[in-house]
Formats: structure tokens, C-alpha cells, sequence
């Protein structure tokens, strides 16, 4: 096809917001079961996670019926929601969070048997996750998280009213309609992740932290003897004093692997139990990150098999890799793929299920045989018939002050039928992840195609405090917050603009969540960006802090900006909502009604502020009813892509 030159950021594009829209998300969650491989599958038509198997034939179809989404609250975020084996399958419901039973789930369907007790209506909001077979194989073990809703202060500081502790739930169902039946295995922390059975049944393990850390500072490996069916003789035997241990998995009945970061890299640690004295030893030594940040209840970053420990390793593009403890020697898995989510699981014995990605592959859920390194696609590749319209994504960075490298993915504009001016360069989407204790993948993104495709270039800032390049890197964010996650982006617009990739008068920015908040602090703190696209964002963060989000983050803005009494005029110094009158460029705002993570309140406190002294300057203000923290409906979705491409057509047009 001739190309035809054509103004960028008005290319005619085949793509529509609602073709974006009605794209399924990543696949989440997977499992070995047997022959079996399962996995979470978001369905954006009904805003509903749906479980998915797929049989040794090839076979792929749902576990449950469409009246059975599944889910849960866990930390704001959720956490791993469901347990199979080859004989049950225990998942928690997102319609009303409580646990259910199906037997023999390689059968028909039947209809699921409730297993844990319904919530009193305004007294108790209650969920479960990260489910383990307990030791008798009569109950199910999994962290309970409670939240009292009939307290003082109900409405606002939900730390003191939220706890967690480990539960036995009864197969037999007795738990559904007698509270009492439940029993509690473990109790320790503030928070819980990760728990884990040895082989033998005789100890348990698991991850603990307090406030007001977060998980990716300081967590606590702990070690319990099994006597009764309870946890006792506590002991943490791994991390502490600002070591993060991101996940552990038993390798035998005195042996565990687990990723720490005490030399500044979540390294694969070995935790020797069978001596008088604990003993932890990296076996893997290498500056790169194998682990995660913990920001969903029992996300797994590694496996342990018998062919050998299944881990990330990454730096930029990850690799999947088996490291062998005879040897030390490490093998490459998944050599086509380089992008895996904290989703790594095993079955115990040869095989591991994963979530992967590539930059012409979107997210797609793999068995892979370890021993034999070979890899099965769970589903095949979905036909576009946009295919040529989609960009593919470049890693590239640029140095800032203190000799950080900031590494940013490039996705250039893409369209076979048309080509930008020779001496002009293209219009420039900033976007900015959101956490910020996340970070960007180069993988095959629709979204960004709906903008590159009309002549945009878009690119994706790992600023500091991004995950994935070490403790150091995440810290460049502490007590930086609204000023690290600014300049960092501002450095990669003028590096592609100065390398002629980006057109410096027509750059834009967008964000969600913690983006949202850096989103509204470039606009109130640089004059770089000439408009911004800002979903359910933190503007005011001495409001945030506590009172306006949910238990997990409430304590968050220590490490972010500093102590709330303390150091008020550093918040103040930062908060967009503080400076919304130095606001000047067009923005729309995105906003889930039913949010406790972002509340609307920071939202609509926000566009108040910035209409009361430049009326019109927010373009679009849309409140979307039942939807939360990350939209789910495609009817919403469209709304908000639609509504970014008038904001750029409108702003940054040819």
C-alpha cells in the first residue's frame, strides 16, 4: 500500500473507541490442575470475571455458569480468588464475596455449595483469597480480611476497623450458616500474603507487614508449627528492617524459596529450616528484580518444580528462566515471550502455567513442561482485522539528573495507508502508570493503537519508583511524590522531541490513579503539557491520607511525601488541588461513582477548584455509576477513549 502523506494526529484510523472498548482484558490468575489449565478471564461486556479451563485436548470453556463471577476485595485489589484440584474447586464470588464449593468441577457444572457465612448487612464487610488445602483435607484455608462497619468512624479511617487472619473453612459446608465453625489458624500482622503449607503439613508460612509500611519496603517472612490445626511458635526467618520478601514456596518439609531484596534486588533467597539456627542464603545472586511488588493477595513471581525453581528475571524485556539447584545453571524458557505477570504458578512436579506477553503478543495465559521446555498456548491468538493499524512498541530511555537512566517504552504512529509531514514531527500522548509502585510493559496495547493509529506517538514512562530496577530506583520516590513522577516524564517528552520523535507544542499526558495524581501535577506544576486526560486521581493528598481511601494505602503518603503533620507544607507545596488555579491547560476528568481507592471527592474537589477561576478549561467531567477503582464496562471505556480523542483532536490537531 502507497502511503499518503497526511497532517499526524489526523490520520483516518479503521479503529474505534468501541472496538478497543469490547477487547477482553488480561487473563489473570492461572493454574495447574492436572492435565488441566486454568485461569481468570475478564469479560468487559458483563464487567465480570469469569473462570476458564482448558483441557489436555485442547478444549477451552468456562468452569462456571455466567451467574458465577468470580472475585474478591482483598486489600483494595484483590487476591488470588480461586483453589482447583483435580477433584474440587473453591472460588470466592465477587457478587457477595463469600466462599463456594464445586465438586468434581471436571464434570458438568453444578450449582456451587456456599462454604463461608453471608455478611450482616452494615455491620461486617468480609472476603477471602488466596486459598491453600488444609493438612487434613477436610478445610480450606485462606486469609480473612474483616472490616467493621458499625464503629465510630465507619465512614472514615478503615485501618483500625480492618483485620486479617488466617481461617480454616469446612468442605462440609457447615461455615455457611454458623460463623462459629470457622476457625483461626494464624493471626500476626496487620496484613497477610502468600500462605503456604509444607509439604509434610507441619508448618506454615506466610508474609506479614504493618503499617505504615507498604509491602515493597518491609515484610516479614514468618514460619509457624502446625499442632492441632493451629499456628504456633511464631517466627520470622526472613526480612525485617526495610527487607521486602515479595514471596516464599516450599521446596520439602525443612527447605524455602523466597524473594528478598536486602542486597537491593528481589534475589531468589534459600531458607534452610532444618538446623538449630535458620539459615538464608541468595542463590541467585543478579541486579535484576525476580520479584514484585505486592499489590494483589498472593501474586507469585516464581515456581518451584521438580525440574527446578521457575522464575522472572527482568530488566527492561524479562525472560522466564529455570534455575537448577544441582548446578546453579539457568535455563531460558518462553524464549518468544517477554513480558510475564505476577501470575507464575506450579503444580509441584514438571509443569508451570503463566501469563505472557510480547510486543506483537497480547496477554495470553501458557502451560509450559518444564523438563521438556515445552510450551502450550492456552488460547489461540484472537484474528484482528486491524492488525496493520497496531504499533509496535521500542524500550529506550533517557538520562536524568543524578545519573538515573528513566526507562520509557515508545510506541511510534502506525498506519499502512498513511505517513506524517517529512518536517513535522507527530504529536506526543505522555502516559504515566499508575501505583506508582508499577510499571509499564512492552506488550501489544489496543488502547494505544486507537491513538497511534491517528498519527499520535505515545509514550510509556517507568519513572522513579517504578518497579522493576531495584530498590534504589523505587526510592528515587520517597518524600518526592508530585515532583520525581513530573520531572521524570517531562525528561522523556524533551529527549523524543529533541530527537525530533515529538512535537513539544502538541504534547499531551494521561494517567490513572496515582497517573491521575501525576497527571494533575504536571499540568499544576509544569507548563510542558498542552492538555491531559486524568482517570480517578488523588488531588489532595492530606485528604487521601486516611479519610479518603481504603486500609491498604491509608498510610501510604509517608513514604510518598512525608508525615501529614509534620510535613504540611510539603504536602501543600504538592498538591494540585493547592495549586488548581495554576492549572491552564484543558483537561477531562474520569471518575467511578462507586471508588473507595480515589474517591470522587478528590475528583470533583478538583474541577470545582480549576472552573472557579478558568470556567470551560475542563473539557469533560464524566461520573460512571457502579464502576470502581479501574474501570470494567465496555460501554464506560468507550465513553472515556472517545472522549480523549476529541480532547487531542481539539488540543493537539494538526
Amino acid at each position: 500500500m502507497t502511503k499518503v502523506d497526511h497532517p499526524y494526529g489526523t490520520w483516518p484510523s479503521p479503529l474505534t473507541a468501541e472496538d478497543v472498548a469490547a477487547t477482553p482484558g488480561a487473563p489473570q490468575w492461572p493454574a495447574i490442575v492436572g492435565e488441566q489449565t486454568w485461569w481468570c478471564a475478564p469479560d468487559p461486556a458483563t464487567a465480570t470475571v469469569g473462570l476458564v479451563r482448558r483441557d489436555a485436548d485442547g478444549t477451552v470453556g468456562p468452569v462456571l455458569g455466567p451467574d458465577w463471577p468470580v472475585g474478591n476485595k482483598a486489600i483494595g485489589y484483590g487476591g488470588r480468588p480461586y483453589l482447583a484440584t483435580p477433584d474440587l474447586a473453591v472460588f470466592s464470588c465477587s457478587r457477595d464475596q463469600r466462599l463456594y464449593l464445586v465438586a468434581e468441577p471436571l464434570t458438568a457444572p453444578t450449582d456451587p455449595t456456599p462454604l463461608t457465612p453471608a455478611d450482616p448487612e452494615g455491620v461486617t464487610r468480609t472476603n477471602y483469597s488466596d486459598m491453600i488445602l488444609g493438612p487434613t483435607g477436610t478445610e480450606i484455608w485462606a486469609i480473612r480480611e474483616r472490616t467493621r462497619l458499625d464503629e465510630p468512624g465507619a465512614l472514615t479511617d478503615p485501618a483500625p476497623r480492618t483485620t486479617r487472619d488466617v481461617v480454616a473453612i469446612p468442605l462440609s459446608g457447615a461455615g455457611a450458616e454458623d460463623p462459629e465453625a470457622l476457625r483461626e489458624v494464624a493471626r500476626s500482622h496487620h496484613f497477610l500474603s502468600t500462605i503456604r503449607l509444607s509439604p509434610d503439613g507441619m508448618r506454615l508460612s506466610w508474609l506479614g507487614w504493618d503499617h505504615p509500611a507498604m509491602p515493597w519496603e518491609t515484610t516479614d517472612l514468618m514460619v509457624a508449627s502446625i499442632v492441632d490445626g493451629v499456628a504456633v511458635a511464631q517466627a520470622r526467618v526472613l526480612g525485617g528492617d526495610e527487607v521486602s520478601v515479595a514471596q516464599a514456596e516450599w521446596a520439602d518439609a525443612d527447605t524455602l524459596y523466597a524473594l528478598a531484596d536486602p542486597d537491593g534486588w528481589w534475589n531468589l533467597f534459600r531458607v534452610d529450616l532444618a538446623g538449630e539456627q535458620t539459615e538464608a542464603t541468595n542463590v541467585f545472586p543478579t541486579e535484576t528484580e525476580c520479584g514484585h511488588a505486592i499489590w494483589r493477595v498472593g501474586s507469585t513471581s516464581f515456581a518451584v518444580t521438580d525440574a527446578g525453581v521457575v522464575l522472572r528475571r527482568s530488566l527492561g524485556d524479562e525472560a522466564l528462566v529455570r534455575w537448577d539447584p544441582e548446578t546453579g545453571e539457568t535455563t531460558d524458557l518462553a524464549a518468544d515471550w517477554t513480558e510475564f505477570a505476577t501470575s507464575v504458578s506450579g503444580d509441584g512436579a514438571a509443569a508451570v502455567a503463566v501469563v505472557a506477553a510480547s510486543p506483537t503478543e497480547p496477554s495470553t495465559p501458557l502451560r509450559i513442561d518444564v523438563a521438556r521446555r515445552h510450551t502450550v498456548r492456552c488460547v489461540e491468538p484472537a484474528a484482528h482485522p486491524h492488525e496493520a493499524w497496531v504499533s509496535v512498541p521500542e524500550r529506550r530511555h533517557v538520562q536524568v539528573d543524578g545519573g538515573w537512566q528513566v526507562p520509557y517504552i515508545y510506541h511510534p504512529p502506525t498506519n499502512p495507508g498513511y505517513r506524517g509531514p517529512s518536517d513535522t514531527p507527530p504529536p506526543l500522548l505522555i502516559d504515566v502508570h499508575g501505583g506508582p509502585t508499577s510499571s509499564t510493559v512492552a506488550t501489544r496495547h489496543l488502547p494505544f493503537a486507537l491513538f497511534t493509529s491517528r498519527g499520535y506517538a505515545v509514550a510509556s514512562v517507568d519513572y522513579g519508583g517504578s518497579t522493576g530496577y531495584g530498590r534504589a530506583y523505587r526510592d528515587r520516590l520517597r518524600h518526592t511524590w508530585g515532583i520525581t513522577d513530573v520531572e521524570d516524564p517531562v525528561a522523556v517528552a524533551r529527549a523524543l522531541a529533541a530527537a525530533g520523535l515529538a512535537d513539544p507544542r502538541r504534547t499531551g499526558i494521561r494517567g490513572g490513579s496515582a497517573g491521575g495524581w501525576a497527571t494533575l501535577a504536571a499540568l499544576a506544576h509544569s507548563d510542558y503539557f498542552a492538555c491531559g486526560a486524568v482517570y480517578f486521581p488523588i488531588s489532595d493528598p492530606a485528604t487521601w491520607y486516611d479519610e479518603q481511601t481504603h486500609d491498604f494505602e491509608s498510610r501510604y503518603v509517608h513514604y510518598l511525601i512525608g508525615d501529614p503533620e509534620k510535613d504540611a507544607e510539603r504536602f501543600a507545596r504538592v498538591s494540585p488541588l493547592a495549586h488548581a488555579a495554576e492549572i491552564t491547560a484543558p483537561f477531562i476528568m474520569l471518575q467511578g461513582e462507586d471508588d473507595v481507592i480515589c474517591r470522587p471527592d478528590q475528583a470533583d474537589r478538583l474541577v470545582k477548584a480549576v472552573e472557579a477561576v478558568n470556567p470551560g478549561l475542563c473539557r469533560a467531567y464524566h461520573r460512571f455509576p457502579g464502576e470502581g477503582h479501574g474501570f470494567r464496562k465496555d460501554a464506560t471505556m468507550a465513553v472515556c477513549l472517545q472522549a480523549e480523542l476529541d480532547l487531542y483532536a481539539s488540543v493537539l490537531g494538526a
